[in-house]
Parts: C-alpha cells; sequence; structure tokens
C-alpha cells in the first residue's frame, strides 16, 4: 500500500482546521523545513501520525487512507477531552516506548492501520471486550519477551475491573 504524505499532510490541515504547512509543522512539534523533508521523501515518523490522531481524535485509518469516518466515535473524543493533562505523561512514555521498539524501521502503512484499529477497541466501552485485547496481546507478548515482562498490564486490568 502507498502512502502519500502530502495527502496526509492535507488530511492533517482539513481535520485541524490548519490554514497552511507551518500550523500542521507546529502542532507536530516538528520546524515547517522538517515537515516539508518528510512531504519531499514520502516519509514521515510514526509517532507524529498517531499524535496528531490522538489530539484531534481523528481516525489513524481516515488520516492515512482519506476513506471511512474522520473521527471516531463520539465516545472517544470526549473520553480523549476528559483525560486532558493527565494523559500527557502516558502519551510522552508511549512515544518513547514507540521510538525505542522501532529504532530506525519506521511503521509501515498496514502496521499503522492495525495500531489505529487496536486503539479504537481499547477506546471502546466495553470493559469486557478491552481485557480480552489485553490478555490476548499479553499472550502474543509471552512468547517473544521474558516471563517476567508479558502478561503485567492484563492482570493488573483484570484486578482492576473485578
Amino acid at each position: 500500500m502507498q502512502v502519500n504524505y502530502s495527502d496526509i499532510i492535507e488530511r492533517m490541515k482539513e481535520s485541524g482546521k490548519l490554514k497552511n504547512d507551518s500550523a500542521v509543522a507546529r502542532v507536530l512539534g516538528v520546524t515547517p523545513q522538517a515537515l516539508s523533508n518528510y512531504k519531499k521523501r514520502g516519509r514521515m515518523p510514526t509517532n507524529l501520525i498517531i499524535r496528531f490522531a490522538s489530539i484531534y481524535a481523528i481516525s489513524v485509518d481516515w488520516l492515512l487512507t482519506g476513506k471511512g469516518g474522520m473521527h471516531g466515535s463520539s465516545a472517544d473524543g470526549s473520553r480523549f477531552a476528559m483525560a486532558g493533562e493527565d494523559s500527557a505523561p502516558y502519551l510522552n512514555q508511549a512515544e518513547n516506548e514507540l521510538e525505542a521498539a522501532l529504532g530506525a524501521n519506521p511503521l509501515g502503512p498496514d502496521e499503522i492501520i492495525y495500531i489505529g484499529k487496536l486503539l479504537k477497541v481499547l477506546r471502546s466501552n466495553n470493559e469486557s471486550t478491552v481485557t480480552a485485547l489485553k490478555c490476548s496481546v499479553d499472550a502474543f507478548l509471552k512468547s517473544v519477551e521474558p516471563l517476567e515482562e508479558a502478561g503485567k498490564s492484563c492482570q493488573a486490568s483484570s484486578t482492576t475491573s473485578a
């Protein structure tokens, strides 16, 4: 799947009601020159796309492809808005973990789409589905990570939602 980053930046301007690329760059926390380079090279750090989608409660699928709904459900938007500043440390931690996991290998378009789908499930109001997904992910991680690392969130989620 070929991704056109110029189109993604146009969708960012549209969804964020931003007038130009410089405004998009400010939201992403990069220089206008860096954003211009991303467009020219046809590559953009994945965390910038995910960050923009989180800030504006925009579907990552829509941001990448222009297909489907621009916004998540109203529950997603209000839930994100309620998190407010309290979510900042978690977003920073997630971005740091993502950068550490990716190293020099940015996510591919299919990987970004599946991250968006996982976020949609995790942000749903169905706690049993969220817990089931977390436990499934933890089960898969047990095969690739040391035992003490895998399973922590599933066990914590199961006990807190019981």
